[in-house]
């Protein structure tokens, strides 16, 4: 059952017409490149991401889709994430990001549960998707609402859901380099994220941990050196070549060759 189904008195506007649109500014090359970019885990109509954007807002304008209600207007961006397309789940994201979150009509205590059933249900799943989710939606409904958002955010380390363990940490990756200028205790609440999802050995959850320890060390970098080596066992060689890569050379040999030596 798709989550729209469950919200009758919600039902979204007819995408169909958007689709429609969308397939018109579609270009087989493109849709070829995506499709192997992503090695056939999503299909793709064929646009970049400013196509989907210009195509997105027109549709905005000639369907009125504003005049409708904020949790239509939700509903609408959830059915398109279901989508089985790219453009398509972009497009949902982007409503979610430039009208919902901008006009501040998200509520995290509301809609953070419905966010993680589009993981959980297995229609954010590839890290194109989640990644975007992430960059556009995530972060900035976290900036937006503060910390108790983050720290509901940070507790979908615990998921089992690979990509929404992923986007617990990938989350704070654009603002990690700012430590506890975020929030009090940031620095060690990411860290504690990250001691969940570092023991996790899929690469995506390997890789999320790279980038928000290579970020947060900017702020901390005793703090990160530290998490690296008491968890250094967890670390795939490409998760903690990315957790290491802002860091002077001579410590990333040093943080490497630790590594190998616990491997031992």
């Amino acid at each position: 059952m798709k989550v729209s189904d469950e919200n009758s008195k919600d039902q979204p506007m007819s995408i169909q017409q958007l689709q429609q649109q969308l397939d018109q500014a579609s270009d087989r090359a493109t849709q070829a490149w995506w499709e192997a970019y992503l090695k056939h885990a999503l299909l793709f109509r064929g646009l970049k991401l400013p196509q989907v954007r210009a195509v997105l807002h027109t549709w905005i304008k000639t369907e009125n889709f504003l005049a409708q209600s904020p949790a239509q207007q939700l509903t609408t961006a959830l059915s398109l994430i279901q989508e089985p397309w790219g453009e398509d789940k972009l497009a949902g994201i982007l409503i979610l990001q430039e009208v919902l979150i901008k006009q501040k009509l998200i509520d995290w205590q509301t809609d953070l549960p419905k966010f993680a059933q589009m993981f959980d249900a297995g229609y954010i799943k590839e890290w194109n998707t989640c990644d975007w989710f992430c960059v556009k939606v995530l972060n900035p409904l976290l900036k937006q609402q503060g910390k108790p958002c983050a720290t509901a955010i940070m507790q979908w380390c615990h998921a089992e859901n690979l990509w929404r363990k992923r986007a617990a940490v990938v989350s704070f990756v654009n603002l990690a380099k700012h430590g506890d200028r975020n929030f009090p205790d940031f620095t060690q609440q990411l860290l504690n994220t990250c001691h969940v999802v570092v023991q996790c050995p899929e690469r995506f959850a390997q890789t999320g941990t790279g980038w928000a320890l290579r970020e947060l060390g900017l702020a901390d970098q005793q703090a990160v050196v530290d998490f690296i080596q008491a968890h250094s066992i967890y670390f795939s060689s490409e998760g903690l070549r990315y957790a290491v890569e802002k860091v002077p050379s001579t410590l990333q040999t040093q943080l490497k060759h630790y590594r190998r030596q616990q491997l031992q």
